[in-house]
């Protein structure tokens, strides 16, 4: 009886062993032949549409992939990145396919595939009319030059009086009371500083040669100066009402979309900002002066630039602070690696390049 029960317990427990090795290790070991959500979010030129099946470089790329993955795609569209991020580590979709940007902060909750697309942030601004006859009468306006006035004034007025006390004596025209001295003492030092020269050169009057050139030597030293300082108020009033690169950001009006690179980018350097979430809404705000700038990914800038926004804004200065989009699946999923698998052929047989200049070319 107890032999006969052994015997029967052994079957079952090698008939369960048999059942769970014979289970597959994943709930889904692969893609192929599935539909995927997949989360997106309209981000020009990569992804175009706000609903259905976008257009776009990366929707170009992942229709692609997903060829060769042997997959079909359900697109469900969202406002945010952080949407997309939120999606997939919730299981609301299996992938985010978008200008998603690689951070540490999201590799925290999602995994990425690796890097399809080097990008980076850049600053869009519209062009400033040239004013040249505006901004050199403006620029006399100037602290700087306004201080300079008040100085040459007074040494002005101090020669004046040195050149008044010593012709006073012999000159009928500086003895016909103080102002009226004084006015001539003004207009001596201006013919001066103009000439170098003041009354009859054949005088044998050492000190008076001797105060006409040091009057001369100091109006040399006021026009110098006068010049640098006009020339340095200038080029300040040239470079303020313009944004160069990053170094001019701080100070000026700036728009940008919440929880993204360009605005994290923001906030490590206090520098505060106008939130936008559309394209259209960023563009009326700078057609309209309600900001001067709008920092974000290059590529969408550049390629916004040149088409939409041809002839009335432009990208300027360098590209700054590199950025790598990625497609992001939940933490552990096998479609990294398939999705990987996938991008390595793109780029092998030329099918990468070929979208890629559809959508970058110069000639676009």
């Amino acid at each position: 009886m107890v032999k006969r029960f052994a015997v029967w317990l052994g079957l079952g427990l090698f008939a369960l062993l048999f059942a769970v090795t014979a289970l597959p290790l994943h709930a889904s070991p692969s893609a192929q032949g599935q539909r995927l959500r997949v989360a997106t979010r309209q981000t020009l030129p990569f992804i175009i549409g706000q609903e259905g099946e976008p257009e776009g470089f990366t929707a170009e790329l992942w229709d692609a992939l997903s060829r060769r993955m042997n997959i079909e795609s359900e697109w469900v569209h969202y406002q945010t990145d952080d949407e997309l991020i939120r999606a997939v580590r919730d299981g609301q979709a299996d992938v985010a396919v978008a200008a998603l940007a690689m951070t540490p902060e999201r590799e925290l909750a999602v995994d990425f595939s690796a890097g399809y697309f080097d990008s980076g942030l850049q600053i869009l601004v519209k062009p400033q009319p040239t004013r040249p006859i505006l901004d050199f009468l403006t620029g006399f306006f100037s602290p700087a030059l306004l201080q300079f006035f008040f100085v040459a004034f007074v040494i002005v007025f101090v020669l004046a009086h040195v050149l008044w006390l010593h012709e006073r004596r012999e000159n009928p025209a500086f003895q016909r009371g103080y102002f009226r001295g004084i006015g001539e003492g003004l207009w001596g030092v201006i013919l001066i500083f103009a000439t170098g020269e003041f009354g009859d050169r054949d005088l044998p009057d050492g000190i008076k040669r001797l105060i006409v050139a040091a009057m001369w030597l100091m109006g040399v030293v006021l026009i110098a100066q006068f010049t640098a300082t006009v020339t340095s108020a200038l080029t300040v009033q040239q470079l303020t009402s313009n944004i160069r690169g990053p170094s001019d950001l701080p100070g000026k009006t700036i728009a940008t979309a919440p929880n993204s690179s360009a605005a994290q980018y923001l906030n490590n350097l206090g520098i505060p900002f106008v939130p936008v979430s559309t394209a259209d809404q960023a563009y009326e705000a700078i057609m309209t002066d309600q900001v001067q700038a709008i920092v974000y990914d290059a590529p969408t800038l550049q390629w916004w630039a040149a088409t939409k926004g041809k002839g009335t804004v432009q990208v300027v200065g360098p590209i700054f602070r590199p950025l790598k989009y990625g497609f992001a699946v939940k933490t552990g999923s096998p479609l990294r690696k398939q999705i990987n698998q996938a991008l390595l052929e793109v780029y092998d047989n030329g099918t990468y390049e070929d979208i890629y200049n559809k959508w970058f070319s110069l000639g676009n």
